[in-house]
Formats: structure tokens, sequence, C-alpha cells
């Protein structure tokens, strides 16, 4: 039996294209010699005058965003701080109408009750304008409901003429400075904090070391052009560098200006916000320290202590703005002397009747002046800075889109001037 051949199947394999041997060699014919270098420089000219643009645009509009969220924790500063006095102030209020007894002065109730509503109204408006702070307030929102809690009760007994109501009282400020004080304290650094952060990504000129590079080189292949062609003046080249050198003039002076003035705020109006509120909390946690020592008859050695203490911080924290409000706390300084020397001669309520008169030349009335004085210039500082600020870099998103548009410009310029180039020397 035989076997046959196998038979030869006719017709050869399909060719496949050589696509990638023609894409080589399209390549190779675009970059071959010195016109093929043009288009590379050109490239990278090109590529070069997009990154300055891009990056002087995000430096513009990321300095003008940074002062935004500046101004936003620096007001958030002085919310928490305002927060701080309004408390304190209060609990001074409390402090010294309780030694009245029976009926407090309407006008001290009064004005209690506006420090209270003034600090619920704070904590709602602070909750809404940092998010991130909700949780602590909603806490401190707590302690102060607490603290409002135990003055009322202190009051009802004090009307009655009940001793329990100084336990309540003492109880109510006590809680206010070991509980509420350290709340609003950690709110307060935390804004700081994010502050600083902001302030230091003001000045954004970092970023702009690209855009120097991306000029450098620029002039480098503007100079490699002209010497291999031996014409040293491309004009659209030139124009195109020009324009770019001119935007990122106008990105670093912006920049510059949002970093220089932020650094000047920094240091004096957000300083003296800062600083002036501290001092009105000092003062107004002495004025009730005061009234506390003279509460606990015999017992309040710590409240002079604390009193004492706070007098020295209020006079160090004075000594860089002048005389004005210094001699305005020693006023009150003096009458206090006079109240603890009534006190610790045995008249009691001699003392009393002193701490609690609102005649002018009297204690409350030279502390009321001072408070009210300190309060002021805090205001203006605070004002001052937020202004300051919310200012800065208002024409950065104008001068992003110019700067863009003129990278856009100077790219085509460039396409041209070695454009023009390559067909010369062909």
């Amino acid at each position: 039996m035989s076997v046959s051949a196998p038979r030869t199947i006719q017709g050869s394999l399909p060719t496949i294209p050589q696509t990638t041997n023609e894409a080589r060699t399209v390549f190779h014919s675009l970059v071959h010699g010195t016109p093929g270098r043009m288009r590379l420089l050109g490239v990278l000219a090109v590529l070069a005058a997009l990154l300055l643009g891009a990056v002087c645009a995000q430096a513009l509009i990321g300095s003008r965003a940074a002062a935004d969220r500046a101004a936003t924790n620096i007001a958030q500063v002085v919310r928490a701080q305002t927060l701080q006095v309004d408390l304190l102030r209060a609990d001074a209020l409390a402090t010294n109408a309780f030694l009245v007894g029976g009926l407090e002065p309407s006008e001290q109730r009064a004005a209690y009750d506006q420090a209270m509503t003034a600090v619920a109204e704070g904590i709602a408006e602070a909750a809404a304008a940092q998010p991130a702070d909700g949780d602590a307030l909603a806490a401190l929102s707590v302690k102060v409901q607490t603290y409002a809690t135990l003055v009322e009760q202190a009051r009802s007994n004090n009307r009655l003429g009940l001793p329990v109501g100084a336990t309540y009282l003492t109880q109510a400020s006590a809680g206010l400075r070991s509980d509420a004080m350290p709340i609003i304290n950690s709110i307060v650094t935390a804004n700081e904090g994010r502050a600083k952060a902001e302030f230091d990504r003001a000045d954004s000129t970092g970023l702009l070391l690209v855009g120097v590079v991306a000029v450098i080189a620029l002039i480098g292949v503007a100079v490699w052009l002209a010497r291999r062609t031996h014409r040293y003046l491309n004009a659209p080249l030139t124009i195109a560098i020009v324009l770019l050198i001119l935007g990122l003039v106008v990105a670093l002076s912006t920049i510059g200006t949002v970093g220089a003035t932020a650094a000047d705020v920094r240091a004096n109006q957000y300083q003296d916000t800062v600083q002036l509120a501290q001092v009105s909390t000092a003062a107004n946690d002495a004025r009730a320290n005061e009234s506390l020592t003279l509460i606990r008859r015999g017992s309040g050695a710590d409240n002079e202590k604390a009193w004492q203490a706070n007098s020295t911080a209020v006079e160090q924290a004075l000594a860089p703005y002048g005389d004005s409000l210094l001699q305005g706390w020693q006023a009150y300084v003096q009458g206090h002397q006079q109240i603890r020397k009534l006190d610790d001669g045995g008249n009691w309520e001699g003392a009393v009747a002193l701490a609690t008169s609102t005649k002018p030349g009297d204690p409350g009335a030279r502390f009321a002046q001072f408070d009210k004085d300190v309060t002021a210039q805090r205001d203006a500082a605070s004002h001052g800075a937020i202004e300051r600020i919310d200012s800065l870099g208002g024409a950065a998103p104008a001068y992003a889109v110019g700067i863009g548009l003129l990278s856009l410009i100077a790219s085509w310029l460039i396409i041209r001037g070695i454009g023009k180039r390559i067909e010369e020397y062909r």
C-alpha cells in the first residue's frame, strides 16, 4: 500500500506592514542633522514656555489662596480669644455682683447676660466658620452651660442668704478655668498653627525657580541657534523670551509683595491682636479673683496669688504699647491695693463696698475703663490684620490668566522663529 506525499500549500504568508520601520525612518529624518536638532530644541523651548506659564499661574493662585486661608484662621483665633475674654468678663461680673448680696445690681446682671449671649453667639459663629473646630466647640458649649447653671444656683442661694451660694460660685469659677479655658486654648493654638502655615505658603517664590530655569533654557536655545545659523537676531524668539521674562517678573513681584506683607502683618497687627487678647484675659481673670478672695473670706490666699500673677502678666504684656494702657492698669492696681488694705485690716465690709462700687475713681470704674480701652485697641489690630490679609494678591488671578496667555503666545512665536531658521538652513 503506497502512501501519497503531502501536498504543498500554494501561496505565501501575508506580508506584515513595516509600520515600525517606517516610523523610525520618519523620526530619523525629522531629527537628523542640524534641522533635526533645531526641531528638538524647538519642542524643548515650547515646553519650557508652557511650564513657565503654568508654574507662574499656579504660584500666583496658590499665594492668593494661602492668604485667604490665613485670614480665615486669623479670624478664628480672634473669635476664640474673644470667647475667652467674654467668659472671664462674665465671671468677673458674676463674682463682683455676688458680693453685693441679695439681688445683684441690674446693670451688672445685664452686662453678665450680654457677655454670656456673646459667648453663645460666638461659639455658633466659630463652629460655622471653621468646621475643624466643631468637636472642641461642642465640648466648650457643654462646659459653658455647666458654668451658667452653677452661677444661677449661686445667685438663687445668695438671694436667700444661704452660704452654699458661695460654694456654687467658686465651683463655677474653678470649673470655668479648669475645663473651659483649656478647650479655648487648644482652639487658639490649632488656628495659630494653621495661620502660620498659610503665612509660609503665601510666599511661594520658591516655585518660581522653575520659571527662572525655563527662561535660562530659552536663552540657551536662542544662543545656540544664533551661533549655528550665524543669524544673531531672531525677532519672534526674542519677543517670546521678553514676554516670558515679563510674566516671570510680574509673578515674582506680586508673590514677593504678598509674602512681605504677610510677614509684616504677622509681626505687627496679628501679634498685637494675640497679645492684647491675652491682656484682656489676664485682666478679667484678675478682677474675678479679686472678688473671689473676698467671697472666700479668709481662705482666698490662692485667689490673691492668682491676682498677683495676672497683674504681672498684664504689665509685662503692655510694655510695648506705651504708657496709656499701662497707666490705666496701674490705676486699677492702686484701687485693688486699697481693697486689700481694708480686708487685711479686718474691714471686710469696707473692702466689699469699695470692690463693688461703680463710682468714678473707684476700682470698678477704673477697671471698666481699662477693659474698654484694651478691647478697642485689640479690635482695631484684629480688623487691620484681617483687612490687610484679605486684600493681598487681589489681582493675582488676573495676572495668572495673563501670564498663561503670554506663555501660549510665546510658544507660537518660538515655533515661528525656529521654523523660519529651519527653512533658511535648507
